[in-house]
């Protein structure tokens, strides 16, 4: 799978390799970074025996990707509840050949064999939905094509545009399925198999698994030069990397051989959009294509980058790799740099602590900065810690809520507070006349007075008891 380049950047945590620019980059570049809406494609090779094989391209618009128009009086909303609304349209357009690209050319090379267009409306009620990183639209466009080599590319229209973004242009193979030597990995979850059906929902986040939650791979298998029904042929890994490469010593964070009860033999296949979802269909049949599914528990995984390797034991080879990395959709700001979330620790630690957990290479502190967590963990057999998050979290909602135009919200007063105690029970605003506005806010152990300092959202602590 493959994020559509032209429309996302992408972020994960502690991935700036320099040195010198991590050191420098603060709370606020990260929030510039953080709020770049999202985008997804992929592309999925379904063989079938005895035709062409199934091409489909699938794609995940987020709605605060989408530009969103209010809805006017006149128009014939599907409910009278809908108050904004977004036309978007995706085209797709295959080629034959190798892309041939160089420095004057990026635009598709070859000579076009299929066109088509796909399109809806996205209609929300509140000013907040079309912000939402939660709700997105997606599709999927397909065809039937014959085994060789081609090349696509997307074009998207948004807020009824008629101006067309086109993608990157991407590569596509379609192989002989009597002659499939490379394992191929789809990303599904809501996995439903009998004995003669296999249906599943993609994932459909490009590349990306969602951090804290499992999810299912389903494995499309090489062609054997024998039956391997009854063989525990396969193993497959999942190893962590760092910049895309794993360490020559690692050992896998998760490993299984694939049992033969995993397998599937498919004499036809299909992908279509089933309501919100888009799905694929297996159907059992002899002498099929082979497939197999692994259930991955991604609860356990640590937010970072991973690849995927399917190794043939009989062969000792590895006959199929995927990159993969673990997205954290709500993931506070500070914690998508390592040295901003140690940083970020000054409420809660002294100047001492503060300063060792800042010493040493990028590995050393990114080891105390774990361990200084998990020593917190509440649940420390998930990984998952919702004491770290929390606390993280509400640093972002300091930002939000209590930033001047002299200081960021973190490092206000209210702001302080709010980090070290959380929301408070009850907070009474007062007008006073001729005198400065009072914010009282009570907690079940406590009462804090704060008094605007200028007209422009500046609060001291006056008081505390």
């Amino acid at each position: 799978m493959q994020r559509i380049a032209l429309f996302l950047i992408a972020l994960f945590l502690f991935t700036i390799t320099d040195a010198d620019a991590q050191r420098q980059t603060t709370y606020e570049s990260l929030l510039r970074q953080s709020d770049q809406p999202s985008a997804y494609s992929d592309h999925v090779v379904l063989p079938q025996i005895n035709s062409n094989s199934t091409v489909a391209v699938l794609f995940r618009l987020e709605h605060d990707f989408l530009p969103f128009l209010r809805v006017r009086p006149n128009m014939s909303a599907p409910s009278e509840e809908f108050s904004y609304f977004s036309p978007v349209r995706m085209g797709l357009e295959i080629f034959e050949g190798e892309h041939r690209s160089s420095r004057r050319e990026t635009r598709p090379t070859g000579v076009p064999i299929f066109r088509e267009m796909w399109s809806d409306t996205v209609w929300v009620e509140t000013f907040e939905d079309t912000q939402s990183r939660y709700d997105h639209v997606q599709g999927v466009l397909s065809t039937q094509l014959e085994h060789g080599t081609y090349h696509y590319q997307l074009q998207l229209a948004r807020g009824g545009s008629e101006r067309e973004s086109p993608s990157q242009v991407r590569p596509l193979a379609v192989h002989d399925p009597d002659s499939l030597k490379k394992a191929d990995f789809f990303i599904v979850n809501d996995l439903d198999r009998s004995s003669n059906q296999i249906n599943a929902t993609f994932l459909n986040y490009g590349s990306n698994v969602l951090y804290g939650q499992n999810y299912s791979l389903l494995i499309r298998l090489p062609k054997a030069d024998s039956d391997v029904s009854d063989d525990e042929r396969y193993e497959l890994s999942i190893y962590r990397v760092q910049n895309g490469e794993k360490s020559a010593t690692a050992d896998p964070h998760f490993t299984t051989v694939i049992d033969t009860d995993k397998y599937f033999n498919a004499s036809e296949s299909a992908i279509r959009k089933n309501g919100d979802d888009i799905e694929v269909e297996l159907l059992a049949g002899e002498g099929g294509v082979l497939y197999a599914d692994v259930l991955v528990p991604n609860v356990e995984f640590e937010n970072a980058s991973y690849k995927i390797e399917l190794k043939d034991l009989e062969q000792d080879e590895v006959v199929g790799e995927k990159s993969i990395q673990s997205r954290w959709i709500d993931m506070p700001v500070s914690l998508y740099n390592l040295d901003v979330s140690i940083d970020m620790l000054k409420f809660i630690v002294d100047e001492r602590e503060l300063k060792n957990l800042n010493s040493g290479s990028k590995a050393e502190r990114e080891r105390k900065f774990r361990e200084f967590w998990e020593e917190r963990d509440p649940t420390p057999d998930t990984e998952f810690n919702e004491l770290m998050t929390e606390y993280y979290e509400r640093i972002d909602y300091a930002y939000q809520n209590f930033s001047s135009f002299q200081t960021p919200g973190y490092d206000t007063d209210r702001g302080k507070t709010y980090i070290l105690y959380g929301p408070p029970t009850n907070i009474d605003r007062q007008l006073l006349p001729n005198q400065p506005t009072r914010e009282i806010w009570e907690y079940p152990d406590r009462e804090l007075i704060f008094e605007a300092v200028s007209g422009l959202g500046d609060f001291r602590l006056i008081s505390e008891s």
